[in-house]
């Protein structure tokens, strides 16, 4: 039931739903949004669940609970605790600065990426200490609060500078922030278009193609695996790079296949770092500041265990 409600999912992101929820505030502020970003490698480290401590926490000893057996990495899918299906549109204006938001209608001679995602999943909160500052109109850089949008009759637009750090810098101009980090494998299609008429509707990879068969709009088309590869992966990727009607429905076809061998005990899974939400407003500039800080040391994921009795092995917890 799980595999196919990810499956329907999948399908009308990749389609184009018209139901897809309203931008909000935060979303046309550029924040408050998912950003998908080039998978890199974590540093797997024992969960609680991995711990005799924690679990004699959990379980005391005086209700009956007696641990005694050897800890296990659970299996990776089972690992990842979350299905979920993220798209993001990055809209590029002509000075290359970005804005982030939802499934829209773009205008002519716009620019856009759009990139959905369709993850096993497990959340880490990274602690990150982060300085902002910005030019004021008369030219003096000075910090200025991360959770506020300054006004701009103050503030020189696009003079953002950001300093991220994940240790405490002890600098009083540094504030922290928990930023959530998603870890997991998955599937990712990227649409990379230009608005060729007056609109074009983007709000999925299925529409995109539509629109690109009918000449609304021009682009390429990419999908690409999270964190997994094997013989029956390889066989499932299209290999066609044009965007057009028929790439886009290829791609819908290798998403559902490869969604369901993501399952299957002969598929490497290698948990990566897909995306990050942004809990506060910031664009480009800051994303690029976070990401940066992200690959200096590798994020740290907490796998959960099982236990097996150390005789029999079979599973007791």
């Amino acid at each position: 039931m799980e595999k196919m409600l990810a499956l329907l999912l999948g399908f009308s992101f990749l389609t184009g739903c018209q139901s897809m929820r309203p931008q909000t505030l935060g979303e046309l502020s550029s924040g408050y949004t998912y950003i998908p970003v080039d998978p890199f490698s974590v540093q797997t480290v024992p969960g609680d669940s991995c711990k005799k401590e924690e679990l004699h926490s959990n379980f005391p000893v005086e209700k009956g609970f007696l641990l005694d057996g050897k800890p296990v990495y659970r299996e990776i899918t089972g690992s990842l605790p979350d299905n979920s299906v993220r798209m993001l549109v990055e809209q590029f204006d002509s000075k290359g600065n970005v804005s982030y938001g939802a499934g829209k209608v773009g205008g002519k001679a716009e620019s856009y990426r759009v990139t959905v995602d369709y993850i096993n999943a497990d959340t880490v909160n990274q602690e990150f200490w982060i300085s902002k500052t910005m030019l004021t109109r008369e030219g003096k850089r000075v910090e200025v609060p991360l959770a506020e949008l300054p006004s701009f009759f103050r503030y020189t637009s696009g003079s953002e500078q950001y300093r991220v750090s994940r240790a405490d810098p002890g600098d009083s101009g540094y504030t922290k922030y928990n930023v959530p980090i998603y870890v997991g494998v998955g599937l990712r299609a990227i649409a990379d278009v230009r608005v060729l008429e007056s609109k074009a509707n983007i709000s999925g990879i299925g529409v995109i193609g539509a629109e690109a068969e009918d000449k609304r709009l021009s682009g390429t088309l990419i999908v690409q695996t999270l964190g997994v590869s094997g013989k029956s992966i390889t066989g499932a990727l299209p290999v066609q790079s044009e965007l057009n009607r028929t790439t886009a429905q290829n791609a819908i076809v290798a998403v559902a296949s490869i969604k369901t061998l993501l399952y299957s005990s002969d598929v490497g899974k290698y948990p990566r770092v897909v995306g990050l939400y942004i809990p506060f407003p910031g664009g480009k500039p800051l994303v690029n500041a976070l990401i940066s800080e992200l690959s200096q040391k590798r994020v740290e994921w907490p796998r959960p265990c099982d236990w097996y009795d150390e005789t029999s092995n079979k599973k007791i917890l």
